[in-house]
């Protein structure tokens, strides 16, 4: 029987509401992201110590994401959502009070206790039939792409009156997010109709298992977990080079990740469904692994800030691929009653790699200069590639989504 909240909810497009919540839980997001540099270098923290902050996020996001997977498989994909915004209404707060690098950390650390993409992946896939899902999957990711078009140009401008200001207006997003959320949220019918859903959820170990279990998963989880330990060492160097190469401040950084966040609304909105409909998510893994890898190689070798943005184009273009195809492809593979325990497993390997990425990232810069970083990441996203060209020939032979 549903609740009475559930019956007084206004129907809107589940698909609207989802990407809103995403879109402005991006926004705040992305409105202190570009500025942890600088708020750590107020606090005297070196770029290993940046490492840090960032690393610190992704460990919680590693603990945390199958946990919020499970328990939405168990109580519901909408209660957990509404639990992460509130989280992130505290980590913004957090963020705005910090007087020490230590407070700063733990706002980084109570921001990755909320992570929710792989309880709005598992959303998506309740709403959306196998052959749309990676259409599905896309806009989650060009909504998250629009909050940081929003975030970092809110960012740059809020900068000008101090970092408090940055995080007492990523709190009061989050704050209308909550409201927007519980209003006009509603739990997806395939939930509320399936019988024993407040049932046991997979733990981690079962999620990892029932991953396993289905043919070349353990080569998409070694190609997400490659794709974010080369892409989660970018948030740490990209805006040392900046600052180092050509000079930019935090206001430029801030519109360097807009246009990031333009090129992944396009890739992920608008291209990627209709690439996977034409090539099939095998082939779109594979392209994208060669993009990235290829794009991360030029760039230690092409010091100059027009090519730096066509690569960076390039790059975030292989990732909007990667990251919208891998998980579709898992998610297909689920049954609809464990996806957000096996989402959650894949969100939080992927967060794994987001912990010694930066930290790797930062550390190579420092003591092995300027294109250490970006010739590792290139050695490391061609296994990737290789992975990936391996799993588009056999999808050729034999459909992995049948």
């Amino acid at each position: 029987m549903r609740s009475s909240v559930e019956r007084e909810i206004p129907r809107l497009s589940p698909f609207l509401v989802i990407g809103m919540t995403i879109f402005i839980d991006v926004t705040g997001f992305g409105i202190v992201l570009p500025l942890l540099p600088y708020y750590a270098v107020a606090f005297q923290a070196g770029s290993t110590a940046l490492g840090v902050l960032v690393a610190s996020f992704a460990l919680m996001q590693f603990i945390f994401s199958p946990v919020l997977g499970r328990l939405s498989d168990r109580i519901g994909r909408r209660p957990v959502l509404l639990l992460s915004i509130l989280t992130s209404v505290a980590s913004f707060l957090l963020f705005a009070l910090a007087n020490s690098f230590i407070m700063l950390l733990l706002s980084r650390m109570v921001a990755g206790m909320a992570t929710e993409v792989g309880v709005a992946q598992a959303y998506i896939a309740d709403i959306t039939e196998k052959k749309r899902r990676t259409t599905g999957m896309g806009r989650v990711g060009a909504a998250h792409g629009a909050g940081f078009i929003i975030g970092p140009a809110l960012g740059g401008f809020l900068s000008n009156y101090g970092f408090s200001a940055a995080g007492f207006a990523a709190a009061a997003l989050a704050l209308v997010n909550l409201g927007f959320a519980f209003f006009f949220l509603p739990e997806p019918r395939v939930n509320r109709d399936r019988e024993g859903y407040t049932g046991k959820g997979l733990s981690f170990t079962q999620g990892l298992a029932k991953a396993l279990s289905r043919p070349f998963m353990g080569s998409l989880l070694v190609i997400l977990f490659i794709m974010r330990l080369a892409f989660s060492a970018f948030p740490v160097v990209m805006p040392l080079l900046a600052m180092s190469l050509f000079g930019l401040g935090s206001s430029d950084m801030s519109f360097f990740f807009v246009y990031i966040g333009l090129v992944q609304i396009v890739f992920q909105g608008f291209i990627v469904g209709r690439l996977s409909t034409t090539l099939g998510e095998g082939k779109l893994i594979a392209a994208g692994s060669v993009l990235m890898t290829l794009s991360v190689f030029l760039m230690a070798f092409f010091p100059n800030f027009a090519i730096f943005l066509i690569l960076s184009t390039i790059m975030v273009s292989g990732t909007g691929m990667l990251g919208t195809a891998v998980p579709s492809l898992i998610s297909k593979e689920t049954p609809p009653e464990e996806q957000g325990g096996v989402l959650g497993v894949t969100q939080s390997i992927s967060s794994t790699a987001g912990i010694p990425g930066p930290l790797i990232g930062g550390s190579v810069y420092e003591y092995a200069g300027l294109a250490a970083p970006f010739l590792l990441s290139a050695a490391l996203l061609g296994i990737a590639s290789f992975l990936g060209i391996r799993i588009s020939f056999k999808e050729s032979v034999s459909p992995l989504d049948d």
